[in-house]
């Protein structure tokens, strides 16, 4: 691994701002690498035994990664799910292959397909950053509007989708965030 490649990407995963923050005119919005962090973070003190810590750790750390070349693509931007897909496995090949470190392809793949209990449980917990940093922004006035209720009903829908007995902790959790809230 060539370490100015190294610190390239750890450099432009810090540069790229979310974009649904910048879209609701967040102040000071929180970066991917912020992002991603707070999944591993939310990944190591809340992953069930039975499940593989080292793996989600993994997943979380790289499932934004992609982002870097492909860009942070939200809803808002109606970009077809086919095409957005397309741009993110040629993102993460050309990511991996600057790196010479081919699981992160492998990893990524793995958290697209949704396919094992790992990759739908960090998809889960991903959703639920998200809520927490709207809260957080709620909190301390980084945003001219409030973030939670929307954010919090789009991640239950999602949260939902996935198929996978853990996300009752993450809906626990999502109904504690948003309880008392006024407008939910």
């Amino acid at each position: 691994m060539e370490i100015n490649q190294l610190v390239k990407i750890c450099g432009k995963i810090k540069d790229i701002k979310r974009t649904g923050w910048k879209y609701k005119n967040v102040n000071f919005p929180e970066s991917d690498a912020d992002h991603s962090f707070g999944v591993a973070l939310l990944v190591m003190l809340l992953t069930p035994k039975h499940l593989d810590l080292l793996k989600s750790i993994k997943l979380a750390l790289i499932h934004d990664l992609p982002e870097i070349y492909a860009g942070d693509i939200t809803p808002h931007d109606n970009m077809s799910p086919e095409t957005k897909q397309q741009n993110e496995m040629l993102a993460i090949n050309k990511i991996s292959q600057e790196l010479k470190y081919k699981e992160l392809t492998e990893l990524f793949v793995e958290f697209e397909e949704q396919k094992t209990a790992e990759a739908k449980w960090v998809k889960a917990l991903d959703k639920l950053e998200t809520v927490m940093t709207a809260k957080y922004y709620d909190d301390n006035h980084r945003s001219k509007e409030t973030l939670i209720n929307e954010f919090s009903a789009y991640a239950k829908a999602q949260i939902d989708k996935i198929d996978c007995s853990e996300t009752d902790i993450i809906k626990n959790i999502l109904n504690n965030l948003t309880k008392g809230d006024k407008n939910e």
